[in-house]
């Protein structure tokens, strides 16, 4: 019997090949844009889940308080909270303690090679950690010990492309490595690389060392300084709720005896596996995904599927009428319903396991380019996977069913007298019509929504990369100096080098200007002072933003100086600050003139005051979050970026200005590593998972589109057919060609026009939801809703209209000849 069904069923899709390469075309795209949202979708899940202990690793989140008040929530905790909580609280069975020292200064690596050559590298991921790290994570040990729980002193362990980089083929085991603050370290493992779906990546894990003066306590008691990552392993057996319950007293117990009454620490858990979509907290380990975004595109992947089944249900109702007399003649010879509604399913179920066939040849082609956008390794491993292929089965299975189901029973109902008469065949009206133009009014609603969703995400995309910083960022190449931290003037070899480096720099006639800096546009500033004196309430307190620039800053990146002056050359600026706009309100002025000549002060005993010279409008980082409150200085901090403005950088001469700032760089600093880059490329970095999102909202969009005017394309081949006698005789009545344009396109302009009227509110409520997670956002003005609308009217007509306007001008004789 199934052998049957499918011989049929390979009939009927040779006989109607258009109409089955309409439905197998629209499927298998269908499918296609699925499946690469759900690779992406499992990949992003996925973070962190490849750990062992994953479901009980917790990481601690410190939030500040002043005077009541929350100034940051951060990714970091103090040195000695793991230790403490595992000590006191019996839910906490291990803990790691991490200290990326790379994020605090730029670190160079530095190994003496067998032939006495000295290999300096600068590195980025650079971690000391203490506390069990191997018992709480389980990134794999490729080489050394395998067992290992922690690091003992004065030992180091390296990922496997470092090994490579530093050792080539040799052993890296017993070797000796150093940076800047970390002399001879012994390399005693070797683990494997971090996986790209971990929230944190690394290269080098070093012992702890000590961080803190043994005067102040040493680290054990270093309840001041929150920049260490903090890692929970909790007991299988552990409640969450009451064990965060505990927070306050062991706050109470030991951090408010450390510093001032305004200062309030506040505890927090957050589970491994929910840090990479769900936090955006200050110093996180690595750039973020957002929660929103990813559910946002699973979203598309479902809304994709659901046009292309909406098709095939379409075309399979339209065609159930020419397809009665067939059923009247298989019920007169026996055939009995169950049987019918047997051969339609299998018919769809064909259908579907076909284009799961054409949509792996899709994703088999398109892999190279699917991987290197969405990342997460190749789109084919989803294959690979077991759970996925009994999810890809159940897909064909329901999809199948669903899009097979209503066309199978409605058919299988038909009478055979009637349907051997054609009386099904010019019934216009009924449940059967109902249901068809539900379901593209549907489709019209979820295209409109598309089109303006990607509307307004190119809108607001373009709305923050296009407003004005308040700072000239474009051709600018910046340097890293790889400068190490210490009290101002402590380096007078580093500062003459940086004097000779600047001067050099400027003697070339191309050099617009040339600033060095602590922070740069477009990097997060990780240096607070929580303890600043508000002008107005002097026991008041606030946090602000606190680093360096040079004098050069302002004139060299034509930073909007909206009050006072800039700082002055060859003056001792210790006792001038300049603020930012936010930190002038935060500090609680009416306006920039009225902070200037005003001091504020700053410190727990041995107060530090300041002058304000000085007010500044330019951001700090992206409009995608509110800008800092910043106080800027010319001392304290080193100067880690050195920054060279040009008078144009385009891709003919970009090559050429580095290559004269390495060699000037060079000639000054021959012991350290250049390292550069652009500052308009760094800075419009942060807007890439937005730009990523963006452009993946437009693809699938116009894929959506696609697989729809795929269908209303079939659907209008069916309508013209099923009405070409009615065209025939209403030519010879007189009717003219835009008369029986207008009937046949009628009611697919009405189905538009309804399914823009549903489409309002859902647009409004979702792109108003979605716009909130934003400071600064656009307006949805009224030509957003009409937008969409307008373009699938435009698309309906382009789809329709040749095949209505062909079919009205054929001559009537030939369409009512075979009468």
């Amino acid at each position: 019997m199934w052998k049957n069904h499918l011989r049929i069923a390979y009939r009927n899709i040779l006989k109607h090949k258009i109409f089955s390469a309409i439905n197998l075309l629209g499927l298998a795209l269908g499918m296609t844009a699925c499946l690469i949202i759900l690779q992406y979708v499992r990949f992003e899940f996925s973070y962190d889940r490849f750990h062992k202990k994953s479901d009980r690793i917790y990481r601690v989140q410190h939030d500040r308080y002043i005077d009541g008040e929350l100034q940051y929530q951060k990714a970091q905790a103090f040195i000695p909270t793991g230790e403490a909580m595992m000590n006191e609280y019996p839910e906490v069975e291990d803990y790691t303690t991490m200290f990326r020292i790379s994020a605090e200064s730029d670190i160079v690596m530095t190994h003496l090679a067998d032939d006495g050559e000295m290999l300096r590298f600068p590195e980025k991921e650079v971690y000391h950690v203490k506390g069990n790290f191997f018992e709480v994570f389980s990134f794999p040990i490729i080489e050394g010990n395998s067992e290992i729980k922690h690091l003992e002193p004065k030992t180091a362990l390296i990922s496997r492309s470092t090994a490579s980089k530093y050792f080539g083929n040799e052993s890296a085991i017993g070797k000796i490595i150093s940076h800047n603050y970390a002399e001879n370290y012994k390399v005693v493992g070797v683990f494997e690389d971090v996986p790209e779906n971990a929230h944190m990546k690394f290269d080098f894990l070093f012992a702890w060392q000590e961080v803190s003066s043994q005067g102040d306590g040493g680290d054990n008691e270093n309840w001041r300084w929150d920049g260490f990552y903090t890692y929970l392993l909790l007991t299988p057996d552990a409640d969450i709720p009451v064990l965060e319950a505990k927070f306050p007293s062991f706050v109470e117990k030991h951090i408010s005896g450390n510093t001032n009454n305004h200062l309030i620490s506040a505890f927090s858990l957050q589970p491994l596996t929910s840090i990479h979509l769900n936090s955006n907290l200050l110093a996180e380990a690595e750039a973020n995904n957002e929660s929103t975004i990813v559910y946002a595109l699973l979203a598309i992947a479902v809304f994709v599927m659901i046009i292309a089944w909406i098709n095939f249900i379409n075309l399979s109702i339209s065609r159930s009428l020419e397809r009665s007399k067939e059923v009247g003649v298989r019920k007169v010879i026996g055939s009995s319903r169950l049987q019918l509604i047997k051969q339609f399913l299998t018919e769809s179920l064909v259908m579907n396991l076909l284009a799961i066939f054409l949509s792996c040849l899709f994703l088999y082609l398109l892999d190279p380019y699917i991987s290197s956008f969405i990342g997460g390794g190749s789109a084919l491993s989803l294959f690979s996977s077991a759970d996925f292929l009994i999810g890809v089965i159940l897909l064909i299975i329901i999809g199948s069913a669903l899009a097979g189901m209503y066309p199978a029973f409605i058919t299988s109902s038909f009478k055979p007298v009637l349907a051997l008469k054609g009386g099904y065949t010019n019934h216009h009206k009924g449940s059967l019509f109902s249901l068809k133009h539900s379901l593209i009014v549907f489709q019209f609603v979820i295209s409109i929504g598309l089109i303006a969703a990607s509307t307004v995400a190119y809108r607001q995309l373009s709305l923050m990369k296009n407003s004005s910083l308040g700072i000239d960022i474009e051709s600018t190449i910046v340097v890293n100096t790889q400068k190490t931290f210490g009290p101002p003037g402590s380096d007078s070899v580093f500062t003459r080098r940086l004097a000779t480096f600047r001067d050099k720099l400027n003697a070339n006639e191309q050099v617009k200007g040339i600033t060095a800096s602590y922070d740069i546009p477009g990097k997060e500033h990780l240096s607070m002072m929580p303890n600043f004196r508000h002008f107005k309430n002097t026991d008041e307190l606030v946090t602000l933003y606190f680093t360096r620039m040079d004098y050069d800053f302002i004139p060299t990146f034509d930073v909007d100086l909206i009050a006072g002056r800039n700082f002055i050359e060859g003056v001792d600026n210790r006792s001038s600050i300049i603020l930012n706009k936010e930190a002038v309100q935060v500090l609680g002025f009416e306006n920039p003139e009225e902070a200037i000549g005003h001091g504020v002060n700053w410190g727990n005993e041995n107060l530090s005051k300041a002058e304000i010279v000085g007010v500044v409008d330019f951001r700090a980082v992206s409009y995608k979050e509110s800008n800092y409150p910043v106080a800027y200085t010319s001392t304290f901090f080193p100067y880690k970026y050195v920054s060279v403005k040009f008078d144009e950088i385009n891709g003919a001469n970009a090559a050429e200005h580095v290559a004269m700032i390495q060699n000037t760089w060079n000639s000054v600093f021959p012991d350290q590593p250049f390292e550069f880059f652009f500052l308009d490329d760094f800075f419009n970095s942060q807007y890439q998972a937005d730009q990523k999102f963006g452009q993946l909202l437009s693809a699938f969009t116009f894929l959506a589109l696609t697989v729809a005017g795929l269908g209303l394309y079939g659907i209008t081949l069916l309508t013209v057919s099923q009405r070409i006698k009615e065209v025939g005789l209403r030519k010879i009545m007189g009717a003219s060609v835009p008369q029986i344009v207008s009937l046949l396109s009628k009611q697919f302009m009405v189905l538009v026009l309804v399914a823009g009227v549903l489409s309002v509110p859902i647009i409004k409520f979702t792109m108003e939801k979605w716009l909130a997670n934003y400071p600064y956002r656009i307006e949805i003005t009224w030509w957003i809703y009409l937008l969409p609308i307008a373009m699938i009217l435009a698309i309906t007509c382009f789809t329709i209209g040749f095949q209505i306007i062909k079919a009205s001008m054929i001559n009537p004789a030939k369409l009512l000849r075979y009468e």
